[in-house]
C-alpha cells in the first residue's frame, strides 16, 4: 500500500486520544492445499465477528509477542499462540504437517477505520486502505496441548530468496523529513533533535533515529519509520 494512501493511520496513532488498534489475523493454508483463515482477538460494536475490506475476522483468543524491531543481529523471530479451542488446532496441524510453510498475515488498524457493517450507526470514517501489513511463515510449531497452540515464524526473506532492494539502508536513521508526507506526526512537540523532551515549538524536531519515532507515536503504534532497524549495519 501507498504510504501516501496510508497517512490517515500515522495520524491516528500520534493523536492525544486513540482509539483501538485491531489486530486482524490471516493463516493462509492455501501453500499445503488448504484455505485461509481469518481471526481476531475481539468482537465488534454487535458483538460479532469483525468485517475488515468485506472479510469476516471470527474471534479467537490470539497472543503474538516477539515482533518488537531490533538493529542488532539476525532477524526477530516472533511467536503467535491460538487457543485450542475444541481441538480446531490439533487438527490443523495433523492434517498439515504442523502447519509450518503456512503463511501468517498480521493486519492493524484502528477501529475508527473498520466497515461500517461494524457499528449500528455505520461508519462514516470506514477506510480500507487505512492498515499496516506484516507477513510472516511458520518456521515451527513450538508446542501444542489441549489449551494452545504457540508457532514460531520467520520473515519470508529468511527462506525465499528474496533480494534486498538496491538503495542505501541505514539501521538506525530515517529519511524522511520530519512532519512530512511520509513523516506523518501532526501532534505537539515532544523532543528535539538530541531526543531530549521538549514543549518548545522553537526546539521541536527530530533526530531520525528509532527512539524519536517512538517518542511521538508510542510503544505499540504502527510507526512510519523510514529507516531499517532490522539490520545491523549499513548496506547497499
Amino acid at each position: 500500500m501507498p504510504r501516501t494512501q496510508a497517512i490517515k493511520i500515522y495520524q491516528a496513532a500520534s493523536a492525544l486520544q486513540q482509539n483501538a488498534l485491531v489486530d486482524l489475523w490471516e493463516l493462509d493454508l492455501r501453500p499445503l492445499g488448504g484455505e485461509i483463515l481469518r481471526y481476531c482477538n475481539i468482537v465488534n460494536e454487535l458483538g460479532q465477528s469483525v468485517v475488515w475490506k468485506g472479510k469476516t475476522y471470527d474471534p479467537h483468543p490470539i497472543h503474538a509477542d516477539g515482533f518488537e524491531m531490533t538493529g542488532q543481529g539476525a532477524g526477530n523471530r516472533p511467536k503467535v499462540t491460538l487457543a485450542n479451542v475444541l481441538g480446531v488446532i490439533t487438527g490443523l496441524a495433523e492434517k498439515y504437517d504442523q502447519l509450518v510453510g503456512a503463511e501468517v498475515w498480521r493486519r492493524q488498524t484502528y477501529s475508527q477505520f473498520l466497515d461500517a457493517v461494524n457499528f449500528a450507526g455505520g461508519n462514516p470514517e470506514a477506510d480500507p486502505t487505512q492498515e499496516i501489513v506484516s507477513k510472516y511463515l511458520i518456521e515451527r510449531m513450538v508446542t501444542l496441548t489441549t489449551e494452545n497452540a504457540q508457532f514460531e515464524l520467520s520473515a519470508p526473506s529468511e527462506a525465499d530468496g528474496s533480494i534486498i532492494p538496491a538503495r542505501l539502508m541505514l539501521s538506525d536513521h530515517c529519511p524522511w523529513a520530519y512532519r512530512g508526507e511520509e513523516c506523518g506526526y501532526r501532534g505537539k512537540p515532544v523532543a528535539d533533535r538530541f531526543d531530549m523532551p521538549t514543549n518548545d515549538p522553537q526546539k521541536d524536531d527530530c533526530s531520525h533515529k528509532f527512539l524519536g519515532c517512538k517518542a511521538r507515536f508510542g510503544e505499540t503504534a504502527a510507526l512510519p519509520y523510514g529507516g531499517w532497524i532490522s539490520v545491523d549495519k549499513t548496506l547497499t
